[in-house]
């Protein structure tokens, strides 16, 4: 019997347009930063602060404990020699770049209402770029937010995927089995994270790509995800 259905977020439930890999958007996204925070745009603060974010950057250095944007941000800002009381600003104009085109998947909000009329629990564990803050990356969610029971990021959790820390939690907070939950994501550390602790494991693959990483489950539009939840319950 399934009990619980849980979701990634980005490329899952919401499409960006912008890259995976943000390293080709920085120095537009840091030139607007230095406008706003009103610093003067120099060569040699661009380089500090792209070498900085290209630490930090998961799809060239992954890493499974997550880090704050107070500790990306203020080190770009001492960087520039500049006082902390900036840090705010700087990370919202430079989130807020990447934000600009966040939407979800059409089939997004019927699949959520649909598990949500089956009675089923409904939660997302998902990881954030570059330390975003829940008050930043939720927003990308907020026309669906209502059906969730539970939206767990890597800064709640401590630790990104394929860690299981989160997918724990998930179980925990919905009191049900790994046997009884199903975990939807479009990326390999999905798959891993949910089948190591038993969670079935479902890939989206809307590109029909066909990975191959272990999934127990392939589907290629949400809208699968309730006769999936079905058939795994009969």
């Amino acid at each position: 019997m399934i009990k619980a259905v849980s979701f990634d977020i980005g490329h899952t439930l919401v499409r960006y347009n912008n890259p995976l890999n943000w390293k080709s958007l920085y120095e537009p996204a840091l030139k607007r930063v230095f406008e706003k925070c009103s610093i003067d745009l120099s060569d040699e603060g661009l380089k500090k602060a792209t070498d900085i974010l290209s630490k930090y950057n998961t799809r060239e250095n992954p890493r499974e404990i997550e880090v704050t944007s107070e500790t990306i941000f203020n080190e770009i800002l001492c960087a520039w020699g500049q006082q902390h009381d900036k840090l705010d600003i700087a990370r919202e104009t430079f989130y807020s770049f990447f934000q600009a085109d966040a939407v979800c998947y059409d089939d997004a909000m019927p699949i959520l209402r649909d598990l949500r009329l089956e009675g089923v629990k409904i939660g997302a564990l998902t990881d954030v770029a570059y330390g975003m803050d829940n008050s930043f990356s939720l927003q990308d969610i907020a026309a669906i937010h209502q059906y969730f029971d539970l939206v767990l990021t890597s800064i709640d959790v401590g630790y990104r995927k394929p860690n299981i820390t989160g997918f724990s939690m998930l179980l925990k907070a919905f009191n049900v089995l790994p046997s009884q939950m199903i975990y939807v994501g479009d990326e390999q550390k999905d798959i891993i994270g949910a089948n190591s602790i038993g969670i079935i494991s479902v890939l989206i693959d809307r590109n029909n790509s066909s990975p191959s990483w272990g999934q127990k489950h392939t589907v290629h539009s949400l809208s699968d995800i309730c006769g999936l939840v079905q058939f795994l319950s009969k």
